[in-house]
């Protein structure tokens, strides 16, 4: 099955994708917060199922951030009729700079890349915990 994950933002949502059988999530485009834009992408991308970054808090309350990512996954539900879920993303983006950083990526590249960074992150932690469940 082919799983996208997608780190939303105000301004740009990272996308990352994976095949479950697989396992292996990849940056694969940063796109405008635009609902009809990115569900286009994920369609011919043949995507079966999505998962969007949940921004909690750092102490696990729910803010405004949480609030507009819900709504937009409950819009795309709705709009591409396939499971969208929510998925804890916290951290994501500060370890995709900090994976970027290490890489010696320039300022202005890792700028445009790392919202899909984060997404190929949030997806790998969400794939990892999808295979622990199954092996319960």
């Amino acid at each position: 099955m082919r799983v996208a994950a997608l780190d939303y933002g105000t301004q740009r949502i990272g996308v990352a994708v994976a095949s479950t059988e697989v396992g292996i999530a990849f940056p694969a485009a940063v796109l405008p917060n635009d609902l009809e834009q990115v569900a286009r992408w994920l369609e011919q991308e043949g995507v079966q199922r999505v998962v969007v970054g949940a921004p909690y808090l750092m102490w696990g309350e729910q803010g405004a951030q949480l609030q507009a990512a819900e709504a937009f996954a409950e819009q795309l539900r709705q709009r591409l009729g396939i499971p969208v879920e929510l998925y804890d993303e916290r951290l994501t983006t500060a370890e995709a700079e900090r994976r970027l950083r290490e890489g010696e990526m320039p300022r202005k590249r890792r700028e445009a890349v790392v919202d899909a960074v984060a997404a190929a992150i949030l997806l790998d932690a969400y794939l990892r915990a999808q295979k622990r469940k199954k092996a319960r």
